[in-house]
């Protein structure tokens, strides 16, 4: 790379100087040149000879003298180097392994010893190392050819564990684009070639995308979303760090480097904050987020330095509380510090008890025990959780405590057994305790205080703990360790806002209604007789809840909502009944539902597809209009599937089993996790709704569910607790979680016992998204009415829009608009008295008139969410484009008549402009040399001509006409389509005369048409196949010089990929 650039100056460069400043050794990396990077060819990652050095120098004997010899080192390398894993997860897992754990060899003393490649204990004696412009061949490649160069590779002993790839900050979006080459260097673009060297990847541990003032970091297996900012640099001060660099304040590039690259914490990452995790048959690596990190470092620093009780003479100040809000990753904070304790030596002998009702951490916690070699003791009742705490030494326990009588669905708290007092007296114990704010928990905690009095503790809550217990929290556990809340989780994009919609449905129970006024509501169409016996009938609020015809109504109501605001997307939805009957009530209430409207739809499809599409936005019957929506996904109703998650008790009903099952339940949520729709129709599912009482409203976490339908009264920790299984980053699509009221919650009411600042961001009401409407509709038309434009003057608009500048703020600012609408919309706001929709319409027409006008793929990106981008399709469809139909191309019939249809010759000119510019484009690499040709004598034409549009257009249509001929025979008598194209390239880097160069191409073409006839041609090795015989022919001919021959041999083989079918025929 030149050091001129951009990029090197304000990414690249700052990053190697910060790098090396923390004690990386910085080798300015060359392209061609092996030395300098200490490798005996391109395609190997590993430095060898370093990490032989270093191997044998960290592993030591007994008097602490190497012991390793140069053929078990060689071994050992092998080992890290061969690793039989045919992907690229398993062989990451599989080298992340070896990484931590070492191998074991044949000593000389004739027994096993494990040999370790990293010196984790002493990050001081390993050896790190910076390389820029780190070349690496894919292995299916020979020559200067087909290579990648990612910006900066960190490798430790050797071992290459960071990527980090640098864009300049003057690209419109610098972080995508260098997530963009990550993918593309790993070969996790989904491409059906490789197109990268997927081996430097084997060992990696992080991949870091960065600009000038910002960088994100993620592991392999991450998408877009899944890289996130790093926002700490402990140990270390943030303006400590700032000091040292020189700057007042740090950016997230700064902060990531400092915080996550310092040689001691890399180390520390990997070695315990580095897990494994399989989700749907899929393997996940998973890397920490600097809050978990954070909050793991300040925990082990109150175990080390703080007083135990006796020292203190009063409390034990060793423990706290971690508030990490929820979706932030809590539980998997539990998991790394108890890694982290088992590696250091003063903590080691602690026995470690985690208490908690989430089954899902016993497998995380599991997969810890076995790295530190420990068994996991699991205790679902009190008496074996005795037995185990009363057990010398150390040890890791797992209480499964179920903290209801009857399971979570119980309305009754069923008090613990009371434990002995002074069960054990260590100091050495370390109790967690998940959602330690439980009020229910607050006898469990006084009993594990009175068992283990000396013990320390450390309470993990994903929600704000209330005013009122804020002192008896702090009295048990102690003061914050580390909080993470909400709001921070949003701006990190860690979790995504959560959106309120209250919608009472006719019959909602709203706090404070009496009975006499809810049978008003529900029975009004009944005569006083019926209505005195449904009185009888349904005495309490619970029975009055259980109402079939509630149920019925309030199912209808959702079904549609989830038709019209969540289907369109592909998302899932969670309805929370008030008990356990009506959940299963609900079911039967939500498949008649379903049938109605699947039989409604088939009924009136003739009608509905008949109505014009504007015809049925000015109509002002929401239910044709609703119905004329679904239509378009009747086949996705028809599939559509609901299930019911409920505990389970002695008195059920038989029938109940099929919801209470254990194994029945894991199964229905593994099928609710996968997507509502797949090209892959074996890997989509259509349970689309889970119904609960109580169950999978803690910890559940399935980031496809956008929506949940509340229909019981909830407050405090267990309502934001609730709201949040709608948080999750899902794709690019999932812009926001939505909590749907059908019981009438008062959030501001249910909130109010925690501390405003606590519960900020927890959620928005979705009619605060009204004026943040009306704010960006008016910025997308204020781009045109400043310019003198009206969106009514299509014409003039996208005129207007031939400056990229302000297509690129069009778009950007069209997106925005878009956005919100589809978050507003069914709701009438939409609609009145703004007619956003209308304006919406009129702006998708706009850019696609933009989009099919200039050529800009960009504006052919779809941003429109599903809701809205119906709207516009139909819309530009009123106005005779056909969708469905490709853009008219420049070599059709008729295109003349196409560029006849503007108006002004000015509109005509920019036609055959951006015409002749997307041809060149698009055929360019099928004849490079021809096509570079067009494009410079179009340019001559548009300098030459200017702004004289009339002689302009006519000079261009003759330009076109030449196009259209296309090329004619020369005097070599060659085809112009399938051997002129190898000709060119021949003439371009040969003196030879033509005539030997037509011969040579004759020949050259004859044989790749043989070859690519072949089966699996497109398999890298029978192209690399064809390169060398191409390469062998040119030089036996003496066709070009020695040193032009991998290069024409190159672009003879991209020729021929790319001109397959023509040469095929």
């Amino acid at each position: 790379m030149s050091k001129q650039t951009p990029e090197y100056i304000h990414v690249e460069l700052p990053t190697i100087q910060q790098l090396s400043e923390m004690g990386w050794q910085h080798i300015e990396g060359h392209q061609f040149d092996l030395r300098v990077t200490e490798r005996e060819n391109f395609k190997q990652v590993l430095l060898i000879q370093r990490l032989k050095t270093v191997i044998k120098r960290i592993n030591l004997d007994d008097n602490g003298n190497p012991w390793l010899d140069d053929t078990q080192v060689n071994a050992v390398v092998s080992q890290l180097e061969r690793l039989a894993a045919p992907r690229l997860m398993e062989a990451n897992k599989a080298a992340t392994e070896l990484l931590l754990s070492g191998t074991t060899i044949l000593g000389k003393d004739g027994k096993q010893h494990t040999v370790h490649y990293i010196d984790f204990e002493h990050p001081e004696n390993n050896d790190f190392l910076a390389i820029n412009q780190y070349r690496v061949d894919p292995l299916w490649i020979t020559g200067d050819r087909g290579f990648i160069v990612p910006d900066i590779v960190l490798l430790v002993n050797g071992i290459p564990l960071v990527v980090i790839e640098c864009k300049s900050p003057k690209l419109d979006n610098p972080i995508t684009a260098a997530i963009n080459d990550l993918l593309q260097y790993s070969n996790q673009r989904n491409s059906t070639q490789p197109e990268g060297a997927e081996k430097l990847f084997h060992y990696n541990l992080l991949m870091i995308a960065a600009s000038r003032g910002r960088a994100v970091a993620g592991a392999v297996g991450a998408n877009h979303e899944y890289y996130v900012e790093w926002k700490d640099t402990i140990p270390r001060s943030k303006a400590e760090i700032a000091a040292e660099l020189g700057v007042s304040e740090l950016n997230t590039r700064q902060m990531l480097i400092a915080g996550m690259l310092k040689p001691a914490n890399l180390l520390d990452i990997l070695r315990n904050f580095t897990l494994y995790e399989t989700s749907g048959g899929r393997t996940i690596k998973i890397v920490p987020r600097y809050q978990q990190y954070r909050a793991v470092q300040e925990a082990i620093d109150r175990l080390l330095h703080n007083q135990t009780r006796l020292q203190h003479g009063t409390d034990d100040q060793r423990g706290g509380i971690i508030w990490h809000t929820q979706g932030a990753g809590k539980s998997l904070t539990m998991v790394y510090l108890i890694r982290k304790i088992r590696t250091i030596p003063e903590l080691r002998r602690f026995k470690i008890v985690v208490v908690t009702d989430r089954t899902d951490l016993e497998k995380q916690l599991s997969d810890t025990a076995v790295l530190t070699g420990e068994p996991l003791q699991i205790a679902k009742k009190v008496k074996k959780l005795e037995q185990y705490l009363q057990q010398p030494g150390a040890g890791l326990v797992f209480g499964m405590i179920q903290k209801f009588k009857g399971g979570e669905d119980s309305e009754e708290e069923e008090q613990p057994e009371k434990m002995p007092k002074s069960l054990n007296l260590s100091e050495d114990i370390l109790v967690l305790i998940d959602e330690a704010h439980r009020s229910h928990a607050s006898t469990l905690h006084t009993n594990l205080l009175e068992a283990l009095p000396n013990c320390v503790r450390i309470g993990f809550t994903g929600t704000p703990i209330v005013k009122s217990a804020k002192k008896t929290t702090k009295q048990i556990f102690g003061s914050f360790i580390d909080q993470y809340n909400i709001r921070q989780s949003q701006e990190d994009g860690v979790t995504l806002p959560i959106l309120y919609e209250g919608l009472e449905a006719r019959g909602a129970v709203t706090q404070g209604d009496d009975l006499d006024k809810l049978f008003e509501i529900i029975f009004a169409d009944k005569t006083p007789e019926e209505q005195a016996h449904s009185k009888a009938r349904y005495a309490t609020k619970t029975q009055v809840a259980e109402a079939r015809e509630l149920i019925k109504a309030k199912a209808k109501n959702m079904l549609r909502h989830y038709i019209q605001r969540i289907l369109p997307g592909g998302f899932k939805a969670q309805v929370v009944a008030p008990t356990r009957r009506a959940a299963v009530r609900y079911y039967d209430a939500f498949v008649e539902a379903q049938r109605e409207l699947v039989q409604q739809l088939e009924t009136r499809a003739p009608i509905l597809r008949s109505l014009d599409p504007e015809a049925l936005e000015s109509i002002d019957n929401e239910e044709t209009r609703f119905l004329a929506q679904a239509l378009s996904y009747l086949e996705t109703i028809r599939r559509l599937q609901f299930g019911v998650i409920i505990s389970a008790d002695k008195n059920d009903d038989p029938s109940w089993e099929e919801w209470t099952n254990k194994s029945k339940q894991e199964a229905r949520i593994e099928r609710f996790k996968k997507p509502l729709v797949n090209s892959d129709s074996t890997k989509q599912d259509g349970l689309a709704f889970l119904i609960v009482k109580s169950m999978l409203l803690v910890g559940f976490n399935a980031p496809n569910e956008q929506v949940l339908y509340l229909d019981r009264e909830m407050k405090e920790y267990e309502l934001l607790q609730a709201i949040a299984r709608v948080n999750r980053v899902y794709n690019d699509t999932k812009k926001y979680g939505l909590v749907v009221d059908y019981y009438g919650v008062n959030l501001a009411e249910a909130l109010a016992i925690y501390e405003e600042v606590d519960t900020e961001s927890a959620w928005f009401d979705i009619a605060d998204e009204i004026p943040k409407l009306r704010d960006r509709h008016q910025r997308v038309i204020n781009l045109f009415t400043q310019n003198g434009c009206k969106i009514d003057n299509v014409d003039a608009c996208v005129d207007l829009l031939r400056d990229e500048r302000l297509r690129v703020e069009f778009n950007e600012f069209l997106k925005d608009f878009i956005d919100t609408l589809d978050t507003i919309l069914p709701r009438p706001e939409a609609r009145h008295p703004y007619n956003f929709v209308k304006d919406a319409k009129k702006l998708g027409f706009i850019k696609k008139s933009v989009a099919d006008l200039y050529r800009d793929e960009k504006l052919n990106i779809v941003t429109a969410k599903e809701k809205v981008r119906a709207l516009i399709d139909q819309y530009i469809e009123a106005q005779g484009i056909d969708l469905k139909v490709p853009r008219i191309d420049i070599l059709s019939l008729d295109f003349k008549t196409h560029v006849q249809r503007h108006r002004s010759t000015k509109a005509q000119a920019a036609e055959m402009e951006f015409a002749a510019r997307h041809h060149i484009s698009v055929h360019y690499d099928e004849d490079p040399v021809y096509y570079k040709k067009l494009s410079d004598k179009l340019t001559e034409i548009l300098e030459s001509f200017a702004d004289n549009w009339q002689e302009k257009v006519n000079v261009l249509w003759q330009y076109i006409q030449e196009i259209q001929a296309g090329r004619s025979t020369d005097e070599t008598g060659l085809d112009p389509k399938t051997q002129l194209p190898f000709l060119n390239i021949l003439a371009e880097h040969s003196t030879k005369e033509l005539t030997q160069l037509a011969q040579a191409t004759q020949e050259i073409v004859e044989h790749i048409r043989q070859d690519i006839r072949r089966v699996n041609w497109d398999s890298l090795v029978s192209q690399e196949d064809l390169r060398k015989w191409i390469a062998g022919y040119l030089d036996d001919n003496d066709v070009v010089s020695y040193d032009e021959l991998e290069i024409v041999a190159d672009k003879l083989v991209q020729l021929a990929r790319r001109n397959r079918d023509s040469l095929i025929v």
